[in-house]
């Protein structure tokens, strides 16, 4: 008899993490509202990643950058 032992170079199988899309709506009244903004690009339902200072979109690659303010350099006059 044959003993059973581990297949080389297979994986262990890992279950896939579940959907949190639920995350991105509230339900105001009778109405479901999101929360997070949409890609301009690819339309409802896809959703943009908030990062660092800007917005991307991972399907599409758009990317929005926040916009902030530069502060004038003061000069020094000797």
């Amino acid at each position: 008899m044959a003993i059973k032992s581990k297949i080389k170079g297979k994986k262990k199988h890992t279950n896939k993490p579940t959907s949190v899309k639920y995350k991105k709506y509230t339900i105001e009244g009778d109405k479901i509202v999101k929360k997070a903004r949409s890609c301009p690009r690819c339309g409802p339902g896809i959703f943009l990643s908030v990062g660092k200072g800007r917005a991307y979109c991972g399907k599409c690659h758009f990317t929005e950058f926040e916009k902030r303010e530069v502060e004038p350099k003061l000069e020094v006059k000797e």
